[in-house]
């Protein structure tokens, strides 16, 4: 039997945090950037609670308007100031549980920034050595920020992306193109499949591509897909795959 871990972007609205969390094993809180506020973040952290999942802060670009999915031209000062201050309000709430978290994961523009740009992984790297050297933060691999990391000696934990298309170069089809988002439990237990057993993934331009991954995230607000998603799990214990939940 395969163990993996399954991760979720919750707290950003979509009200089906209580459906997905009894499913995955980690879950990443929206905390004010592009979704969420205290209140949000403290519903999530109690259902991570409830249902034994890691939980983890889910930092963006501060643009509610685009749901994040925009990159901002921030500057390091900018940078530094909005994902301290959304890390203060998650780990606050979450102190104020005394409630231990897990991770850190970017979310959207932010999150491709920080992966492959030299500026924002770098500032990623020194942000986190500075104030999280202890936390590992959820990534793609092979990436600019999974290299720093590795240089730093910094916490990494390599994503990879159920419900989301791949290029053969490695990057994810962006949203904008057709394809992009797996919607089907066919489509995304195929994949995961793929992934967990083989590390590899067929990518939209029909190539092999090899990726090793230490997480699978499926995206929150992926709605039709989340309505499947006991039914996914389930086809993936058929197949020798088995969802690891966190043990306090």
């Amino acid at each position: 039997m395969k163990v993996i871990d399954l991760n979720c972007d919750l707290g950003e609205g979509m009200s089906n945090d209580e459906l997905i969390m009894p499913h995955i094993s980690s879950c990443n809180i929206a905390c004010g950037g592009h979704a969420g506020d205290a209140d949000s973040i403290k519903s999530s952290l109690q259902l991570a609670q409830k249902f034994n999942v890691r939980a983890g802060a889910h930092p963006s670009f501060e643009d509610r308007e685009n749901f994040g999915r925009l990159k901002l031209d921030w500057s390091r000062a900018r940078f530094r100031e909005s994902v301290t201050r959304q890390l203060q309000l998650f780990t606050t709430t979450a102190a104020d549980l005394q409630m231990k978290w897990h991770h850190i994961k970017m979310h959207g523009a932010l999150y491709h920034a920080t992966a492959h740009e030299e500026s924002f992984a770098q500032w990623t790297v020194e942000w986190l050595q500075e104030f999280y050297p202890d936390k590992a933060i959820y990534s793609l691999p092979k990436s600019l920020l999974h290299e720093k990391c590795k240089e730093a000696g910094q916490p990494f934990i390599a994503e990879v992306f159920v419900d989301r298309a791949y290029l053969k170069n490695g990057s994810l089809v962006p949203r904008s193109q057709q394809e992009a988002v797996h919607e089907t439990t066919e489509q995304a237990l195929h994949q995961l499949i793929s992934m967990a057993h083989h590390n590899q993934v067929t990518t939209l331009d029909g190539a092999n591509l090899l990726l090793i991954a230490d997480t699978y995230c499926i995206h929150g607000d992926n709605v039709e897909l989340v309505k499947q998603l006991p039914v996914l799990v389930k086809q993936l214990h058929q197949n020798q795959i088995q969802v690891a939940k966190y043990k306090a």
